[in-house]
């Protein structure tokens, strides 16, 4: 009630020049989290093509295995019920092995929305984070499931992205 026109004049002109540094700050992490993206995205393509060949190293693995474990009941005195059993578990274990292109798939899944959001602007800081963690975890995933060097190397690439990209989201709303 006490203010003058003045101060009320310079309280407006602080309010839009904070008001313009966070939308410029905003537009810097959104460029920066674009360009992320972007690699994340490279990376996982890099992936895709991995994906066939892991396959097929894990089926002969599991053929080899398959066979010793049918060895077994051939002139030995495991049973049929032991080779069944082995068998068994050796195509369990191939089954998720190979079951890595379902995390490429999430990982574009979560890309996608992250892009979307930033399009879309507002209140995104939680979504964000959440979404970071989402990838975070395709991220691991890919990287525990890999028997291959080079898909250990994306998955080690990736998390050191999503890391910054996780440092940068927490400074957003």
């Amino acid at each position: 009630e006490d203010w003058s026109p003045t101060a009320m004049e310079l309280a407006e002109q602080a309010l839009a020049a904070l008001l313009e540094a966070r939308a410029q700050e905003g537009a810097r992490l959104a460029t920066m989290l674009q360009g992320h993206l972007a690699q994340l995205r490279s990376l996982a393509q890099q992936a895709v093509p991995l994906v066939p060949k892991l396959v097929e190293q894990q089926r002969q693995r599991f053929l080899e295995r398959w066979k010793e474990a049918m060895g077994l009941t051939e002139g030995s005195s495991a049973s049929p019920e032991a080779a069944q059993e082995r068998a068994l578990s050796e195509a369990t274990a191939f089954a998720i092995r190979i079951d890595v292109a379902e995390e490429v798939t999430r990982l574009q899944s979560h890309l996608d929305e992250i892009e979307r959001l930033l399009k879309k602007g507002g209140d995104i800081g939680k979504r964000l984070d959440f979404l970071i963690q989402e990838l975070h975890r395709e991220a691991n995933t890919l990287g525990s499931k890999s028997a291959a060097l080079d898909l250990t190397r994306i998955s080690v690439d990736m998390k050191v992205l999503i890391e910054q990209m996780r440092e940068q989201v927490q400074n957003i709303e």
